[in-house]
């Protein structure tokens, strides 16, 4: 008789030996890690052979269960006139088959793990060979300037991919072959094993066998820490379960659902609270809140100390998702992923699946009303082919996540044409609007114009649109409008300045003027007494920006400004036009003799705390831009200067002591020693440069991080 292990067939035989025992004693007491291929191809087969030698002890045939069938092993009635029957043998047999079952799915169990150390040792074993490898290779070898840049790129480049590697064997969760899942002594441990017993360790990789075993621990947790919280942070908390296992979240795609569902509104915050606090506000406080009750964790990129993403850990998530499906907040598959289906709730999600598109399964073949729909949220789907009319019929929709919410641009979303974007004229309730990167849409309907509760417009990453509706201004509670990267937009409607509850704006265009002027100008803007940020989209060849640019001072409330200089496309004069935007194009070269106010470096808003330039055109900052009375009030806190010309940060015009935060990315001509950026940044506390050649000395990481602590 042999046992077969993963790696090679032992007889049992050999375990019948006492020093094989007295070699196991000896490893236990020197304290050694047990590693998984001995527990399975030693410690498990010793322990089942000494096992089996009681079974058959137990067995129908054996002397001893003669002996309690012959009534040798019945009690007679004690004092009290009960009679005992002693039936030891089957429970005996019963535990032992328990035991046997249990231990063999341990060993499959172990197996998966056994592989997963060999896989994880043996990238260990790479990456520390690289190592010594470059270090023998430095220490030995001169090398010529040019040749030691490319040895160095060569070698980062070598230990990206080997780290890559390694943690994608770290992060990869083990499967169990479909034929252990259905295997006998799965089901049997399925049915014997009490769920609350089992606590996997947190550092092992997940396992993909019945993850209700694997979190209900985490799920009690759960179910109390959510039975604590108020109505509103349980309906936000539960939006969470939508999100596939370990994904990363952008706070900002979850703060805009909860706004669409009306779970938080900056216009009516709720009860027990300021009436002029934000949503954003309102939302940070409930992310607090989950992250201080181990709910969800933060996510920082790179060393930078705020997180504007974060994630669940799988044990949590999955106690969620019980949570979600019992409260008929969103529909779920055998596999606890999201469904179209919304029957049994006001929730549909969008996710791709081997079985076919759930977009058409949406909207083809169902007889689901599609008036009982709150929200569609997009999880996967990359292409969207929605049935013509069917929009038409979603009069109470509140939220249509259509677009991507990963922050990576890779995830493109396609759809054959924008028609079905004509049936939005009904949606009279709809809050959130999403197309964020859809491609094809080349122009927005004048039926988006008659969405009356929109709050939020994300149209970020639209590549294809060209224009927004001219009846715009008719959104009246419109809070947040991005249209960032839609770089075919040349102008600006003009109605974009009677949007009066606007808070967030971002694409806006300062592109080459136009003839008849009939566009927003950014001036237009400082009647929005809300807005907070703002997002400017500068053309460079343009001759007239920097007489746009002088009406920021006007911003009383602006506290985050970016401004991105490039070549902006103008699709919007037709050929027949052509001859008067030349003759203005002369006219706009008498801009020299304008007069010298005009052409001053623009004053930038007392309010603003943060400021983001991308390509500069300037060699210094004060050749565009005055601090004024935001140097006085020091509320300057963050400057990010992303490529372009910039070559001087030591500008006489303007004081930079206040800032704390400082990023510099791709700026070639930027040159100085850290020295000079302490003594000119003295309240500096957090620094990332990358592709700064010219800034020397500076003490930062691997990852060109500096950071005060």
């Amino acid at each position: 008789m042999s046992l077969t292990t993963s790696k090679r067939t032992i007889p049992i035989s050999s375990y019948e030996s006492s020093y094989v025992t007295l070699d196991l004693l000896s490893y236990l007491k020197s304290g050694q890690i047990t590693p998984f291929r001995v527990f399975n191809e030693v410690i498990i087969p010793d322990f089942l052979l000494h096992l089996s030698k009681a079974r058959h002890n137990f067995l129908p045939s054996s002397p001893q269960n003669r002996s309690h069938q012959n009534g040798e092993g019945e009690k007679e009635e004690d004092g009290f006139g009960c009679k005992e029957e002693v039936d030891t043998s089957s429970q005996l047999l019963a535990m032992y088959e328990e035991i046997q079952n249990d231990v063999v799915l341990i060993q499959k169990v172990c197996g998966e793990l056994e592989l997963w150390e060999t896989e994880i040792n043996g990238a260990i074993k790479d990456l520390v060979l690289q190592s010594l490898d470059d270090a023998f290779k430095e220490r030995t070898e001169k090398f010529e300037n040019n040749f030691k840049i490319h040895f160095l790129e060569t070698k980062i480049r070598r230990t990206r991919d080997i780290v890559s590697k390694l943690k994608e064997r770290i992060h990869l969760p083990l499967k169990f072959s479909s034929a252990n899942l259905d295997s006998e002594s799965f089901k049997r441990f399925k049915i014997t094993r009490d769920a609350r017993t089992i606590n996997l360790p947190l550092q092992l990789p997940a396992l993909n066998i019945a993850k209700e075993f694997a979190v209900t621990s985490t799920r009690e947790e759960i179910q109390a820490v959510y039975e604590d919280l108020r109505p509103r942070e349980k309906l936000c908390l539960l939006c969470f379960s939508v999100f596939p296992e370990n994904a990363v979240i952008k706070k900002k795609v979850l703060v805009h659902w909860w706004v669409g569902e009306g779970f938080i509104d900056s216009l009516n915050c709720g009860e027990g609270e300021e009436e002029d606090e934000s949503a954003e506000k309102t939302a940070s406080g409930f992310f607090k809140e989950f992250m201080a009750r181990g709910i969800i964790e933060p996510v920082f990129k790179k060393r930078r100390p705020s997180a504007d993403s974060c994630r669940m850990r799988p044990s949590v998530r999955f106690a969620i998702i019980m949570l979600a499906e019992r409260a008929g907040f969103i529909k779920f598959d055998a596999d606890k992923n999201p469904t179209a289906n919304f029957s049994g709730s006001r929730r549909a999600c969008l996710v791709k699946s081997e079985e076919g598109s759930s977009v058409k399964e949406l909207t083809y073949g169902t007889h689901w009303k599609q008036g009982n729909v709150r929200t569609v949220f997009n999880v996967s789907e990359h292409r969207l082919e929605f049935k013509s009319g069917w929009f038409s019929k979603m009069k109470y929709v509140r939220v249509l996540q259509l677009g991507r919410w990963e922050s990576s641009a890779k995830h493109v979303i396609e759809v054959e044409d924008s028609e079905f974007l004509k049936g939005l004229k009904r949606m009279k309730h709809l809050r959130y609007l999403s197309l964020r990167g859809v491609s094809v849409i080349t122009e927005l309907p004048n039926s988006v114009s008659k969405l009356e509760s929109l709050r939020i417009l994300n149209l970020n990453g639209c590549h294809d649109l060209e224009k927004l509706p001219d009846g715009i201004g008719s959104l009246k509670n419109l809070t947040h409008l991005d249209m960032y990267e839609c770089s075919l937009i040349s102008h600006m409607p003009k109605g974009l300045a009677s949007l009066s509850e606007l808070q967030v704006l971002k694409g806006f265009v300062i592109g080459k003027p136009r003839p008849g002027g009939q566009y927003c100008q950014l001036e237009d803007l400082t009647k929005l007494e809300h807005l907070k940020k703002l997002s400017i989209h500068v053309d460079r060849n343009s001759d007239t920006v920097k007489i746009e640019l002088n009406s920021l001072v006007n911003f009383e409330k602006l506290m985050s400004l970016s401004i991105s200089w490039s070549r902006i496309y103008d699709s919007s004069i037709p050929l027949r036009g052509l001859q008067k935007a030349l003759s203005m194009t002369k006219r706009l070269a008498s801009i020299r003799s304008t007069p010298r106010r005009y052409l001053e470096a623009s004053i930038l808003p007392a309010p603003l705390e943060k400021l983001d330039l991308h390509y500069f055109p300037g060699s210094k900052i004060s050749e565009w831009f005055s601090l004024g009375e935001l140097e006085k009030s020091k509320k300057l806190r963050k400057l990010y200067i992303r490529g372009g010309e910039l070559s001087n940060l030591k500008d006489d015009k303007c004081c930079w002591k206040a800032i704390e935060f400082l990023r510099l990315k791709f700026l070639s001509k930027l040159e100085m020693d850290w020295r000079e950026m302490r003594a000119l940044f003295p309240e500096l506390t957090y620094m990332e440069k990358c592709k700064c050649p010219n800034l020397w000395f500076f003490p930062c990481d691997e990852s060109e991080i500096w950071k005060n602590n």
